[in-house]
């Protein structure tokens, strides 16, 4: 059954251009908890410490904070991208992302083509890939467009099409980050 559990997840990242005895190391690995010194005396920043949540089946989770608060960094680590340093996370079920929008998509290939290979990636059959091909292109709803490599796009052209390619896929897990603040009224 989907559900995300964590407990007392600690993510940091560590500071690597920082010199090995500088003041200014010295001095921000003493400046506040979200800045210290690690075992290994490098500075590191802690972007999210002692996190502990469960997310059950059908269940909608906002997460809601200033800038720097760890939002898509608590995301991406869901997702797979950050590993925790501490604490525990398990993620059951099948997660369908929506962090960035041209994450996984060749901005060279045509819309549609971006359907199939991220239909053919999933290990769809070529015939649900092109069933999910013309699912896509409906809801999408850019019509000749589908056809125009990505990169000439507008940001809401691409929203559209990787919203569209994202929940084709029937994730049990979506997770997303600020994405409709590029799609048009249409869209939205």
């Amino acid at each position: 059954m989907a559900h995300i559990e964590a407990e007392r997840l600690l993510i940091e990242f560590p500071f690597y251009h920082m010199g090995a005895r500088s003041l200014k190391k010295h001095l921000l690995g003493r400046a506040n908890k979200r800045l210290h010194t690690d075992q290994q005396n490098r500075v590191v920043v802690s972007a999210l410490r002692d996190i502990s949540f469960r997310i059950g089946r059908g269940e909608r989770v906002a997460l809601v904070g200033p800038n720097g608060a760890g939002k898509t960094t608590l995301l991406r680590t869901l997702n797979g991208v950050y590993e925790p340093v501490g604490g525990r996370l398990e993620v059951e079920g099948e997660i369908g992302a929506l962090i960035d929008v041209t994450a996984g998509m060749d901005i060279e290939a045509t819309g549609r083509e971006n359907v199939a290979l991220r239909g053919l990636y999933r290990g769809l059959s070529r015939a649900e890939t092109a069933g999910m091909v013309e699912e896509v292109a409906g809801f999408a709803g850019l019509g000749e467009f589908l056809d125009v490599p990505v990169r000439a796009y507008s940001a809401g052209m691409t929203v559209r099409l990787a919203f569209a390619m994202a929940t084709a896929m029937r994730p049990q897990i979506l997770l997303m980050d600020e994405w409709f603040l590029a799609g048009d009224a249409d869209f939205m």
